[in-house]
């Protein structure tokens, strides 16, 4: 992990994911407690429901300890209600009775089936969950405008509108109570065929590890690497051109596909984004989660491609170019004609032979 870097920029600006390790609060909480704003974590299935995110078997007891010691800490927790699917309809009176065990200072849910009902209670704010995947305002009103009690008080924004800084600010200048959240090392490839199948997968797998290579990401070849620079992943050296915009950032760390991660890896991103590394698009590609559980099936643990010629390879080694941000905040999506993310890492030679060609 990186010594980090006072950056008071972010103090308080960070979103984590529980990873239910044992050592979690000790090794990431109390060294990162200036940095971090919330903790979210799904219930285990000890508590009777299965999340679409994979979550540990947490017992009671212990969420309950780790609850208390972020109140402590004045850390908000976020209790996380992701479905994709609901397959037990009686699973409402459950979530709510796991809401009032826990007492959580905001509940992330998706879908009006879980949102109504506890707007319905009155009990606990709500925040609008990534998996809704709003992009637009007129999907957005649909949503606020069934919050009569004014409890849904934050917003993730969707995964197509990460790098789409006028929506940002227009959804600020329509909602400017709405605290507004980023996930900012998603990898997911931008408008994946695949997206909603994947997810649904997960939900109804329960949260057991299965056969990725059904899902689009998994079909990837290494020649189609760059349209993992499509995604809403954000390189750490960009972080800040979104202060001032959202409230906070959220860093997913609890796992994929049915495995936790580690502590130290969880450290490792969180002092990444503090410091403003200028990560390798390797690092971009091993540190984030979603659509890039390709890059694990085609990179070497330095970060190269086993079959690319050696300059090609190399490219995976250099930084993300200084100019990706502009572009991609200005980017129209047609990866069928534009070929700036393949050339990113074609290399120069390539670059120039296309232009030749042209």
């Amino acid at each position: 992990m990186d010594a980090i870097k006072a950056n008071k920029k972010y103090y308080r600006k960070l979103s984590v994911g529980y990873n239910g390790d044992k050592d979690f609060f000790g090794r990431i909480i109390l060294p990162f407690k200036k940095y971090i704003s919330s903790v979210y974590s799904a219930p285990g299935v000890s508590f009777g429901v299965s999340s679409a995110r994979f979550s540990p078997d947490i017992t009671p007891a212990r969420l309950l300890d780790f609850r208390r010691k972020l109140k402590a800490e004045k850390i908000e927790f976020n209790l996380v209600y992701n479905f994709d699917g609901i397959s037990d309809a009686g699973i409402l009176p459950k979530l709510v009775k796991i809401a009032d065990l826990l007492k959580p200072d905001v509940i992330t849910a998706n879908g009006t089936f879980i949102t109504d009902e506890f707007i319905r209670l009155g009990k606990y704010e709500l925040n609008i969950s990534i998996i809704n995947d709003i992009n637009s305002l007129n999907q957005l009103y649909q949503l606020m405008e069934r919050d009569t009690k004014g409890l849904v008080t934050s917003y993730n924004i969707g995964r197509r509108r990460t790098f789409d800084l006028e929506y940002i600010r227009s959804v600020r200048k329509a909602f400017p109570a709405l605290r507004l959240k980023l996930m900012v090392n998603e990898g997911c490839v931008f408008e994946c065929p695949d997206q909603g199948f994947h997810s649904c997968s997960m939900t109804m797998g329960l949260g057991t590890s299965f056969d990725q290579s059904r899902f689009y990401c998994s079909k990837l070849s290494p020649g189609q690497h760059w349209r993992f620079l499509t995604g809403q992943y954000i390189p750490p050296k960009f972080l800040a051109r979104y202060c001032g915009l959202v409230d906070e950032f959220k860093i997913a760390t609890r796992g994929v596909h049915g495995e936790p991660v580690g502590n130290d890896f969880i450290a490792g991103v969180l002092a990444e984004y503090i410091n403003e590394t200028d990560v390798s698009l390797a690092r971009g590609m091993q540190s984030s989660f979603g659509g890039s559980i390709f890059s694990g099936r085609f990179l070497r643990d330095n970060g190269t491609r086993p079959d690319a010629p050696e300059e090609e390879a190399a490219r995976y080694l250099e930084p993300y170019p200084d100019d990706f941000f502009n572009v991609r905040t200005a980017c129209k999506h047609n990866c069928y004609q534009c070929a700036y993310c393949r050339d990113i890492l074609r290399g120069p030679e390539r670059k120039r032979a296309r232009k030749d060609r042209a």
